[in-house]
């Protein structure tokens, strides 16, 4: 008779102890304000615009990768690397044929790869210092970054399925190399899952980035239904781990926003084209779903459909402009879209 009143009083506790966690989830809910448009100014604790001077190699077009390091600017145009100073004037062109690359601060340096699977460290005066290659890797390099004295480089290969042995499956694998560009190890990256939702992932890294000192593999996602929920569970989990520990083999997660002090950040494309623009502030506890982005009521230029990370830590962003959305601040570079101007953001803190 005990033991029947002590397993019905346990089922009771249980049952009302779920649906007490239920309802704190939906208070935890409710107490984040969620915003289907937005201004720049929201998020911007200061803003500067930067018109890029023409280069030597002429138009500057698809501009991406734009790093900073003190006074200096990186940017990849048309497979080009090129360097600016933070005036705009144009300083050098770095290296050609370039698929990815990063920076090394405290040495000045860029280290480069190229379509021939090598990598290559350039000082900043665009003086070649050393190459090696890693064509031994065999696979298809995705990203790329430097940090804490290591490089560090996602690829992808083609691995037998053995559910079924006609076919290959994509395996993402997460590489750490030493100064001399010799692998220190390896790990497999995954989707991770979290919360009611899933993290989406592309077929392809899209960046290396770094949170917490540890490097993290980031992805937009293509569907964005699961994304506010997913990222409230990283911020809930906020020293969630680098390795997915429910992952028997210790494999590295892919997250589908990229980790900042206050903002978690991710630009979502579908196949069709559509940009979406998720950014959510752990400090206001604000989320932000913009079909067509931050409006810029800064500079005046419309809206921005996606932006960029200037640093690894995500603490700085970009956006680029040209055409006749320059009109209102640059007229006399809303001519033509080969003469882009580069603004760039200092988040809130």
């Amino acid at each position: 008779m005990k033991k029947g009143c002590f397993l019905l009083l346990a089922i009771i506790f249980l049952t009302y102890g779920y649906q007490g966690y239920k309802i704190a989830s939906v208070h935890i809910k409710e107490g984040i304000t969620i915003k289907e448009t937005g201004k720049l100014s929201d998020i911007a604790e200061n803003a500067f615009a930067v018109p890029l001077e023409m280069p030597d190699s002429g138009a500057m077009r698809n501009i991406k990768r734009v790093r900073r390091d003190g006074d200096d600017l990186f940017m990849i145009s048309e497979n080009k690397l090129l360097h600016f100073d933070m005036h705009g004037n144009f300083i050098n062109r770095i290296a050609c044929d370039i698929v990815e690359y990063a920076l090394n601060p405290k040495m000045n340096q860029v280290l480069v790869i190229d379509s021939q699977c090598s990598i290559s460290k350039y000082g900043y005066d665009g003086a070649l210092i050393s190459r090696a290659c890693i064509g031994h890797f065999r696979y298809k390099l995705t990203a790329f970054t430097f940090h804490d004295g290591y490089s560090w480089l996602t690829a992808e290969t083609l691995v037998k399925n053995d559910d079924h042995p006609d076919s290959f499956l994509i395996v993402h694998n997460l590489y750490q190399l030493d100064d001399n560009m010799n692998e220190i190890s390896s790990r497999t990256l995954r989707i991770a899952h979290a919360g009611q939702g899933k993290f989406f992932s592309n077929t392809c890294i899209s960046e290396l980035l770094v949170s917490e000192n540890e490097v993290y593999a980031y992805t937009p996602p293509f569907e964005n239904s699961d994304l506010l929920e997913d990222t409230l569970y990283i911020v809930e989990q906020e020293k969630l781990p680098l390795l997915n520990k429910n992952v028997h083999d210790g494999a590295t997660c892919i997250y589908p926003v990229r980790k900042g002090k206050r903002y978690l950040f991710s630009t979502c494309s579908s196949p069709a084209g559509n940009n979406f623009t998720f950014c959510y502030d752990k400090t206001g506890f604000t989320a932000y779903l913009l079909p067509e982005g931050f409006k810029d009521d800064i500079f005046k230029t419309g809206h921005i459909s996606g932006f960029q990370p200037v640093d690894i830590y995500n603490n700085s962003y970009c956006f680029i402009k040209s055409g006749k959305d320059l009109s209102g601040t640059f007229p006399e570079r809303s001519v033509d879209n080969d003469s882009p101007v580069l603004f760039i953001v200092n988040l809130n803190t």
